[in-house]
């Protein structure tokens, strides 16, 4: 885990050895996963969720398969913009990797929740960071300008809470 907190920290500082080392690295999908697993177990604590409320199976497989729905998604429709929409490189298990690595940085819609009182704003505050980090391995791989990697990193996220929205009814998100 030591190898994996350590590529979390150089991700966060913007590190080029970070994303060079996801492309390169299979393992790192994996490292990824178990990222945004443990997020969604803070993330529920931070909503009210208790220990033994995490011990429940079922909410703990909802948890998780919120935070797995998100990840692929986001994933996807961020390759897509970036692949289909504005002609760049890269393959969907890197960009796997990088939305990954970047989930935990969503944490900081607690610190959000604390500063703000309206949703909106804790929300644009944890996904501020989140956004930077995505776009900054958006235009690793893909050999995009800047302009055009937030595009997708922003799109992206775009389309996953268009998806949630309309998928709301079902109880996943």
């Amino acid at each position: 885990m030591g190898v994996v907190f350590s590529r979390l920290l150089q991700t966060i500082r913007l590190e080029r050895d970070a994303f060079v080392w996801m492309d390169f690295n299979d393992r790192a999908t994996g490292d990824a996963a178990i990222l945004v697993a443990i997020t969604q177990v803070l993330l529920a604590f931070a909503n009210g969720v208790s220990l033994l409320g995490l011990l429940n199976p079922s909410t703990l497989i909802r948890i998780m398969i919120s935070g797995l729905i998100f990840w692929l998604v986001y994933s996807g429709a961020t390759y897509a913009i970036a692949r289909f929409i504005f002609d760049g490189g890269g393959g969907y298990p890197f960009y796997l990797r990088v939305a990954g690595f970047a989930y935990p940085t969503l944490l900081m819609t607690i610190v959000g929740s604390l500063l703000f009182d309206t949703f909106v704003l804790a929300l644009l505050v944890g996904a501020a960071l989140f956004i930077v980090l995505v776009a900054t391995g958006v235009s690793y791989i893909s050999d995009l300008d800047r302009m055009k990697s937030y595009g997708a990193a922003i799109g992206g996220y775009a389309a996953v809470v268009i998806i949630q929205t309309i998928l709301s009814g079902f109880r996943i998100f």
